[in-house]
């Protein structure tokens, strides 16, 4: 499951990212050589880069390389080791369910109706990239957690 989560993001991440690249190219290009500037390519970007960050992070979490405070991690070992990560998993799992699910949840509902200048689309669909990434986080979080009680070697993945 995890190694299917991991490509799905990677690829979702690499195509997000060459997308955004190729469209502040083309504005660049119309701006600079045909002298008549795109008006939705920097909407679309910014757009894009809020998914992109947001699915970026719960890839992250995922590798278990996320930012992470580890003057404690370092001085534990053994049965204490795996008992902070199986906190620090519950923690991701809670702020994930409550912040960005639920709460994400209700800020896609409240924007729905909100739309954007250029693109005319609605708001909603760029806060719906919180809950997605909400639910990717609870599942690599359960599949860490479930590492952990398995007895599974804690180990940052390199990304």
């Amino acid at each position: 499951m995890k190694i299917v989560l991991n490509k799905l993001l990677e690829f979702l991440g690499a195509t997000l990212l060459v997308s955004m690249i190729g469209i502040v190219l083309w504005q660049v290009f119309s701006r600079s050589i045909l002298g008549d500037p795109n008006t939705v390519t920097e909407e679309l970007v910014r757009f894009g880069l809020v998914w992109f960050a947001m699915l970026a992070s719960a890839y992250v979490v995922g590798q278990k390389a996320h930012l992470a405070v580890t003057i404690l991690s370092e001085k534990l070992s053994g049965k204490k080791s795996k008992v902070l990560e199986i906190i620090v998993q519950c923690l991701f799992l809670i702020f994930a369910m409550m912040i960005m699910v639920y709460g994400g949840w209700n800020a896609v509902t409240l924007t729905m109706g909100q739309i954007s200048p250029s693109l005319g689309i609605s708001m909603g669909y760029v806060y719906l990239s919180i809950p997605v990434s909400g639910v990717l986080i609870i599942l690599y979080s359960l599949i860490n957690l479930t590492d952990t009680l398995r007895n599974k070697p804690i180990i940052q993945e390199k990304i």
